[in-house]
């Protein structure tokens, strides 16, 4: 019992709820707020899951993890729907990056000095912001007739080719004169082959100008793929721009702040209101309706079975005389196969033998030889490409709108607090429980009890509902401190 204790109130717990639900919604309702449930579960723990494993590895609470999720349904929707934004604004980050390549390797072959690369570095702030000055942004952004002003053409919306280049050549003059401070910030880093970021800035120099050469035959090609090819393409670059921007915040604003909890708690606060900000003045303020699904989701009809859907492909199966969408069965199983695919990975890789081994002591790790700092980004960027991946899987489901990444991020958090902190099936354990009480809460308040003698269901205020996951995680932390498969530290 005492081995199995965490087991058995996972069982508990999960068995109340369900329990409860079918007593009080009866069968019909009980098994849609169940399927709901399932649902929520899934983002939860997409989202979750990357808090889990770096807090677990690397004691980091990151708040801005939310960011990441909403970031990526933003990549996910644009690159789906509107990618001219993506092929007129890469370019200027690629041209960034190989000027800070070259700035860096600069920076390590001139004389140690205190005052040059900051100034150097100022007056890159200023060249950069000299070369995205007066960037059409907006124009490129109001691709839809519901968008104020209306819909932009594409040849309108951009800008020259000749303009374009010049603003790489002053995007990578800044990334060159930002190098040599960036490389004094990471000088006790190890010394790489002097060829390596040599091919990748040449790597990134050509795609940059291949992108622009080609990006109106680009956008027509994008835009002519089938629903789902483009579904996928936003599956890929979600996932791909949220792990480059994990491994960025973790390489520059985290690693020089390790051992100091309440510096990070800070620095990630700040860049969750920062990153708030700046999709808003990207993408605007107003919210975008749900992402296209794909075609196998899509058809007006209603399966009977899931046997019978896989010829029929409709947007709704039967559950019971209630009409269940199907693709809220596909985020089921992309957190399912998320689950798993990280399990094993934690499991029976290399990987997840370090992190393993880290998460219980990742001095002695670091005492056997192996680079625990890149271990540590690569997780980062893992946790943070899971979170993005989540943000595109919700689009079409819940649209994108600018608060979607500090909602999810709350759940996110209260469900790894319940499963417990650093514990990676506990997340998986805790996002079930949350969302099969959200959703039970949900339906409480939308259809309500009907109790025996009254005229009318007993309905429930919508505040019932947000409060029911925070009672959980009360009720949980009163009885086990440190969450259901938590380890106490005593």
């Amino acid at each position: 019992m005492k081995r199995y204790r965490a087991t058995i109130a996972f069982v508990l717990i999960v068995g109340a709820l369900i329990a409860l639900g079918y007593a009080a919604f009866g069968p019909q309702k009980a098994t849609a707020a169940l399927l709901s449930g399932l649902t929520l579960a899934a983002l939860y723990f997409l989202l979750g899951a990357g808090l889990s494993l770096i807090f677990g590895l690397m004691d980091v609470l990151n708040f801005a993890h939310g960011i990441l999720f909403m970031v990526g349904a933003y990549v996910g929707y644009t690159v789906f729907g509107n990618p001219r934004l993506i092929l007129n604004t890469a370019p200027l980050f690629l041209a960034l990056a190989v000027g800070m390549i070259a700035g860096v390797r600069l920076g390590r072959s001139i004389p140690a000095h205190r005052v040059l690369p900051y100034l150097l570095a100022l007056l890159g702030i200023g060249v950069m912001v000299w070369g995205v000055w007066g960037f059409p942004l907006r124009p490129l952004v109001a691709f839809e007739p519901t968008t104020a002003g209306g819909a932009i053409p594409t040849a309108l919306a951009q800008e020259p080719l000749p303009r374009m280049m010049v603003r790489l050549v002053q995007l990578a003059l800044a990334g060159l004169l930002l190098g040599p401070a960036f490389a004094r910030w990471r000088r006790e880093e190890r010394q790489t082959s002097p060829w390596r970021p040599v091919a990748l800035g040449v790597g990134l120099a050509a795609l940059a100008v291949l992108l622009l050469l080609g990006r109106d035959g680009l956008e027509k090609f994008l835009l002519g793929l089938s629903v789902d090819v483009r579904f996928l393409l936003a599956l890929v670059a979600g996932a791909a721009t949220g792990a480059a921007l994990g491994a960025l915040v973790e390489t520059t604003l985290i690693r020089p702040f390790y051992g100091r909890p309440v510096t990070q708690i800070v620095l990630t606060l700040g860049l969750m209101f920062a990153g708030a900000e700046l999709v808003k003045f990207v993408w605007g303020k107003e919210g975008r309706p749900p992402m296209a699904v794909p075609t196998a989701f899509s058809r007006s009809c209603r399966s009977p079975n899931l046997i019978a859907w896989l010829t029929e492909q409709c947007s709704s199966i039967d559950v019971l005389g209630r009409a269940f969408p199907t693709y809220r069965l596909l985020i089921i199983a992309i957190g399912l196969l998320i689950l798993v695919g990280v399990a094993l990975l934690l499991k029976y890789s290399r990987l997840g033998m370090i992190v393993r081994a880290g998460v219980q002591d990742s001095a002695m790790v670091e005492a056997l030889g192996i680079n625990v700092r890149r271990v540590f980004t690569t997780v980062f960027a893992l946790g943070s490409a899971l979170a993005a991946l989540g943000g595109v899987v919700a689009a079409p489901f819940i649209g994108v709108y600018p608060e979607m990444g500090s909602t999810f991020q709350l759940q996110a958090f209260i469900a790894v607090v319940i499963g417990g902190m650093g514990s990676y099936a506990g997340t998986a354990v805790g996002a079930l429980v949350l969302g099969l009480a959200r959703a039970l809460g949900d339906t409480l308040v939308t259809t309500g009890i009907a109790l025996p003698g009254m005229a009318e269901a007993l309905r429930a205020s919508p505040a019932v509902a947000r409060a029911s996951t925070v009672l959980i995680m009360a009720v949980v932390l009163l009885v086990r401190p440190a969450g259901i498969f938590g380890k106490s530290s005593q």
